[in-house]
């Protein structure tokens, strides 16, 4: 059987005990982003009758709005940030 030894230069790394605070707040505004998200769509889902009755669509038309409304948002959310990557967002929220 071979035996390991380990010398001073081969020590095991340290673990890190604490998360920066540039990190946290990053995590904390995409949580806040997808939660925004979800609960637009959610908004949209919740008030499909009143938008049909608005546009005089059947049930079978319906699912067509909140399925163009979801497009819509999926184009739109990589859209904004290539967006602001390009024009800077001083620019492109003026």
């Amino acid at each position: 059987m071979a035996t390991a030894t380990l010398t001073a230069g081969s020590a095991p790394a340290k673990p890190v005990d604490h998360i920066e605070p540039r990190r946290i707040i990053a995590f904390l505004a995409m949580v806040f982003g997808m939660f925004m998200a979800i609960l637009d769509i959610q908004i949209v889902s919740a008030s499909l009758a009143e938008i049909q009755a608005g546009l005089s669509a059947s049930s079978d038309e319906i699912p067509w709005v909140q399925t163009a409304y979801l497009i819509a948002e999926v184009i739109m959310i990589p859209l904004s940030g290539f967006l602001s990557r390009m024009l800077s967002t001083r620019v492109l929220f003026t």
